[in-house]
């Protein structure tokens, strides 16, 4: 595959070329599509003196085959090249492998799950989501929703048959996605699609969500200002924005908690700036809350569940891992006594005349 990759970026004209690959993947495993788009993720080669590479614009499944042969499974890979000049960071080529090679490794998303619950990696699992969905203040049948951070995919699959959304979940993590291929190739259900792509960089087409939504994923994204502008856009005059994500509080931030933030990469904000930005990019009916007591609570029945069930935990990830989560679960607490850690909840509304809202608001 590497040589084939090779000769198509030797064909391609100029940076910003876009290459298409369409796969029938039916009869493979869904991790050897998220390992495909590992690699091509990070794929380089030299070539006149310039080494160049691929950007991962997105991978799709394909319509068609989801509603003509239920299979989920029928992927395509949208490319562009460029000129590799850029890493993340000293080891990294692309955020997306900082995410799956970090937080988000194999053994990590499934020991998230084992704590969470089936399907889920946030805290409180499908009752806690369940909670968050019931803050929309309207859910209809045959809504579009648009899950940023999707994960392995259980919100999704839960706000469609629980509450009959249509669902696009994204995801950059590959080692997330890959659960959510397999679950919905598993159960069908046609309502629900997925991808790997970053919102920040993918183009949503205008007007076509009435509900963007995302559990504990913005954190992640160092420019909200853009990402609510995003939003904004792709929402229907009338639709909603719930988000739910870490936030910092008012406390001075202690030493471990800097350590923390700078190894999760997180880049946090005060619930009043994302008040601020949310109404900024033009968003009104702008709701917030501080669920921080919330987030204790789940962390301390989470981590005596742990415990109680230490040995089947052990025996299937290993101690030290085990001690590693219940190092991070005592972290968290203390966290949160000092005010540096928050759980932060926005719910906000674009208008239904936004035109004249923003004619109004720059008046």
């Amino acid at each position: 595959m590497a040589a084939v990759l090779g000769v198509f970026l030797r064909m391609l004209r100029g940076e910003g070329a876009v290459l298409i690959i369409r796969e029938n993947l039916e009869d493979f495993s869904a991790k050897l599509i998220a390992d495909l788009t590992k690699f091509v993720d990070v794929f380089a080669a030299k070539w006149q003196n310039h080494t160049f590479g691929f950007r991962l614009y997105g991978m799709c499944q394909v319509q068609n085959s989801i509603f003509a042969d239920s299979n989920f499974l029928d992927v395509h890979w949208t490319l562009t090249k460029s000129e590799e000049n850029r890493l993340y960071d000293d080891k990294l080529a692309t955020f997306r492998e900082f995410l799956d090679k970090t937080q988000y490794t194999e053994d990590n998303v499934a020991s998230y799950e084992w704590i969470f619950g089936k399907d889920f990696i946030s805290p409180g699992g499908i009752e806690e989501n369940r909670r968050v969905l019931r803050r929309f203040r309207r859910l209809r049948p045959g809504q579009k929703m648009l899950d940023i951070g999707v994960g392995i995919g259980g919100g999704a699959r839960q706000a469609a048959r629980e509450f009959g959304l249509q669902v696009l979940g994204c995801d950059l993590s590959s080692n997330m996605i890959q659960h959510a291929f397999e679950r919905n190739q598993r159960d069908k259900d046609h309502r629900v699609e997925y991808q790997i792509a970053d919102a920040m960089v993918y183009r949503y087409e205008p007007n076509s969500y009435d509900i963007v939504f995302s559990r504990d994923c913005i954190q992640h994204i160092q420019d909200t200002k853009a990402l609510f502008r995003h939003i904004y856009t792709w929402l229907k005059p009338g639709g909603q924005l719930l988000l739910t994500m870490y936030g910092k509080g008012h406390g001075v931030l202690q030493p471990k908690f800097h350590e923390y933030v700078r190894k999760r990469q997180y880049m946090l904000k005060t619930l009043d700036e994302y008040r601020e930005t949310a109404h900024g990019a033009g968003f009104t009916n702008i709701f917030t809350e501080n669920m921080t007591p919330r987030l204790r609570e789940i962390l301390e029945m989470e981590r005596s569940r742990a415990i109680a069930n230490g040995d089947e935990f052990v025996k299937r990830f290993g101690k030290t891992l085990y001690d590693k989560l219940l190092e991070g679960w005592m972290d968290k607490l203390q966290f949160i006594d000092d005010d540096n850690q928050n759980w932060l909840l926005l719910r906000a509304e674009k208008p239904v005349h936004p035109h004249a809202y923003l004619t109004e608001a720059g008046a």
